[in-house]
C-alpha cells in the first residue's frame, strides 16, 4: 500500500486516524490520533497535549518501533484500546 505523504505541517485540536499516511516533520497539538492498523509511518514528529488510541490487536513491538522516530511532551499519553470516534444519539423526526 503506498502512504499517502504528509509533512511540515502542525495540527491543533484535530481527530486524526494515521491509518495509510506517512507524516514527516510534523506537529501535533491536542490532538487526537487513531492508529488501527500498520499502514502509517511518522517520523520527527512532535506530539504536545496529545493523546494516541492504538488498536491493541496491533503488534507491541512494531508500534514501538514507530514510536520511537518522534519527541513527546509530557502531557501526551498513549493508550492500547479500541476508542471509537464519539457518536452523537440524534432525535428521529416524530410520525
Amino acid at each position: 500500500m503506498e502512504l499517502s505523504l504528509i509533512t511540515n505541517e502542525h495540527f491543533q485540536n484535530e481527530t486524526i486516524c494515521f491509518d495509510g499516511f506517512a507524516f514527516t516533520n510534523c506537529i501535533f497539538t491536542d490532538c487526537v490520533i487513531l492508529i488501527t492498523c500498520m499502514d502509517f509511518e511518522f517520523k520527527n514528529c512532535t506530539f504536545f497535549g496529545s493523546t494516541l488510541h492504538i488498536e491493541p490487536s496491533l503488534p507491541i513491538f512494531e508500534i514501538s518501533h514507530q514510536l520511537s522516530q518522534s519527541l513527546y511532551d509530557d502531557s501526551t499519553h498513549c493508550y492500547r484500546d479500541d476508542y471509537q470516534y464519539p457518536q452523537t444519539a440524534l432525535p428521529l423526526p416524530a410520525r
